[in-house]
Parts: C-alpha cells; structure tokens; sequence
C-alpha cells in the first residue's frame, strides 16, 4: 500500500471506530483529544489497527502518538512484507 492510500485507509477506519465524529473532519493532523478520544478509547482503537493493518504496535513508541499521523507513519514504516 502506498502512503496517500495508507492515509485514507486509516482515516476511514478512525471514522469507522468513532460514533460521534463525522469523517469528513478527520483528518491526518488531527488529534486524538479533539476527536473525543480518552486514553482508553486510544488503547482499543490502536488494538483495532493492529487487527486491521497487520501490523504491531511497540508499547514505547505509541506513547507518543498525539494524532492520526502517527498511526499513518507507524503502519507506513511497519507493513508486513507481501
């Protein structure tokens, strides 16, 4: 997958995940604070990813993740080879 379609895959699955946010909203520098998100919410929907995107998230690393650029970057530079 290429990083434009990596993109939008994400943003339609955060879509997907979260009920009271319209898609059209989300974007990749959006914040997971303002898209409603606590930290439970982050830990299940990155859990979710992992399922979708075939990839493993490193405990260390998702410390940092502020926003949905993150999760882009992190499968970008993790997808499992086909």
């Amino acid at each position: 997958m290429d990083t434009e379609n990596i993109e939008q895959k994400v943003i339609e699955f955060i879509a997907s995940k979260i009920e009271d946010v319209d898609a059209s909203v989300i974007n990749a520098a959006s914040e997971f604070e303002e898209l409603g998100l606590d930290s439970m919410d982050r830990v299940q929907l990155l859990f979710d990813a992992e399922e979708e995107f075939g990839v493993t998230f490193d405990d260390e690393e998702v410390k940092d993740f502020h926003c949905v650029k993150d999760i882009i970057d992190y499968i970008n530079n993790h997808q499992p080879t086909e």
